[in-house]
């Protein structure tokens, strides 16, 4: 017996080299009504186009094939090639169809029929085409998309797909799915509901797909906020479960993102979930729809750690309380402002120093370096693992100008010591991250801290604070001081001290060596 799938092959070479013949075929025809003083007989074009099928033909009746287990050869007779051949050519000649209608008549019904359907208002600025496969479309380039009299979007390659039950009337033609391809979006915060209505306008099940696209948020004088790469955006709607939605990927400041939302057609209810693998975040909310506020919940996944908030935006302004009411914050959007409390009662030492932690994950994106970003964090940390003597951390961070400036820094060491700092800033350059500043060791019960490192009596010198520069690498995980002032003045000794120490490898968060650092450290002043 011979192979079934041997033959399918065959079958499916022979009817693309019929389809490519046809094609031809169609284009050249098309080709010469345009070309009215070069024309060919309607008639003549006919003749050619069947001896090339003849031809074709010719050459596959004498084709051998052989069986695999029996070197036996089989024929295709005339009747039989003619047969197929016949049939083949008057089902793609159905579908070429399309390539004779009026191509100002077809996009003008392209141009109503995605506004009425879609509510996408778009413009025609090259020629239409047609294509065939995966199935009938017609394509352009240099589409516009329209939002309220304005060039929302321009779209390099922009397909329609249309329906084929019937194409023997251009007016009969149907769209069924829209795909844009290479789309820069120009986005402003008064044409981003476009996006609300094509997902609410969606109640059949035909699609709008954005692919490979671009889109640059700009404020009210042009000035550009954040670019955003959108791998893709799927508009359609969920007839089982009757939802409208929306999946999209896309990129802000190097932070790859995922997006779901999905509508209620019935309550208009919306359902948002963003995550990114890349911060470990997960957020999802429910909108409930209200004329004058917009109230609801989200919940925050951090490091497999919950938070559930409640928000309320109102006059471009969003409120947002966690449950613990341990975060709040406050959120303008014209113009752009960010301020927010947030208080731990435990933080892992991992998840701040760490070379793959959360805070470097978010330094190592463009997020808090945008030059229109301004926002204010107010930190407050009750304890910090690795050390269990420090309380009451307090912070301020301060985002602007491109700048990341830590201000206010205040905590207290084990009731001895308070250490505090007013100018501390992040630097990221050429793959460099460090933090640099001043602190200040403010001493309240100096013999307290004496005895807790073993300090001997005759190197307990008194003093009330020591002033130093750090510098600390996150990427070696290592501090470097300088700058050494005791009670306001240097001191020889310990400058060499300290020269010499910022030489060795060994890392202060080691609780050993930070011990016998301060135990060095009072040796070589009391000397």
């Amino acid at each position: 017996m011979f192979s079934s799938s041997f033959y399918k092959k065959k079958f499916k070479k022979i009817v693309l080299s019929i389809n490519k013949i046809l094609e031809s075929f169609f284009t050249e025809l098309n080709r010469s009504k345009s070309q009215s003083s070069k024309q060919t007989s309607i008639k003549k074009k006919i003749v050619n186009l069947d001896n090339r099928i003849e031809s074709f033909f010719d050459k596959f009746k004498n084709f051998k094939k052989f069986n695999q287990s029996k070197k036996k050869s089989y024929y295709i007779d005339t009747k039989t090639g003619a047969i197929i051949g016949t049939v083949v050519f008057l089902f793609f000649s159905y579908f070429f169809i399309p390539t004779f209608y009026n191509k100002s008549e077809i996009k003008k019904l392209l141009v109503n029929q995605t506004l009425n359907k879609y509510d996408i208002n778009v413009k025609f600025n090259e020629k239409i085409k047609y294509g065939l496969f995966p199935k009938p479309f017609f394509y352009t380039k240099n589409l516009h998309i329209i939002f309220e009299d304005e060039v929302l979007g321009k779209s390099g390659y922009t397909k329609f797909y249309v329906s084929f039950n019937n194409f023997f009337s251009s007016k009969k033609l149907r769209i069924k799915d829209l795909v844009f391809e290479n789309t820069e979006f120009n986005t402003h915060s008064n044409n981003l509901p476009f996006f609300n209505k094509a997902l609410n306008k969606l109640n059949t099940q035909n699609k709008i797909v954005f692919k490979k696209n671009k889109l640059f948020f700009r404020n009210k004088d042009q000035d550009l906020l954040f670019l955003s790469k959108i791998k893709k955006v799927n508009f359609f709607y969920d007839s089982k479960n009757q939802l409208q939605r929306s999946n999209s990927e896309f990129e802000i400041f190097n932070i790859p993102l995922k997006l779901s939302v999905s509508r209620n057609s019935d309550n208009k209810k919306k359902l948002i979930e963003l995550n990114s693998r890349k911060i470990r975040l997960n957020i999802e909310t429910s909108i409930e729809p209200n004329d004058k506020d917009t109230n609801g919940y989200f919940d925050i996944l951090f490091f497999n750690k919950k938070n559930s908030f409640n928000y309320k935006i109102k006059n471009d302004t969003l409120n947002f309380l966690s449950k613990n009411k341990n975060f709040n914050g406050l959120m303008n959007f014209k113009p752009f402002y960010f301020s927010s409390d947030l208080k731990f009662d435990y933080v892992s030492q991992k998840k701040i120093f760490n070379n793959e932690s959360l805070i470097l994950d978010l330094l190592n994106t463009e997020l808090l370096y945008n030059p229109n970003l301004n926002a204010v964090f107010n930190i407050n940390i009750n304890k910090i693992e690795k050390f269990e003597y420090f309380k009451n951390l307090n912070l301020r961070i301060v985002l602007g100008e491109k700048r990341i400036i830590a201000n206010d820094f205040d905590v207290n060491w084990n009731e001895s010591v308070s250490l505090r700092s007013q100018d501390i800033e992040f630097l990221n350059e050429k793959n460099e991250k460090k933090l640099i500043g001043e602190i200040i060791f403010k001493f309240n019960d100096v013999e307290k801290f004496f005895r807790y490192f073993q300090i001997k009596r005759n190197y307990r010198n008194v003093f009330d604070q020591i002033k130093a520069d750090f510098v600390y690498d996150f990427n070696e995980d290592k501090i470097s001081l300088n700058n050494i002032m005791v009670d306001n003045k240097s001191n020889k000794k310990i400058n060499s001290f300290i020269e010499k120490y910022n030489k060795k490898e060994k890392n202060l968060f080691n609780k050993v060596s930070f011990r016998n650092f301060v135990k060095d450290f009072f040796i070589t002043y009391a000397g």
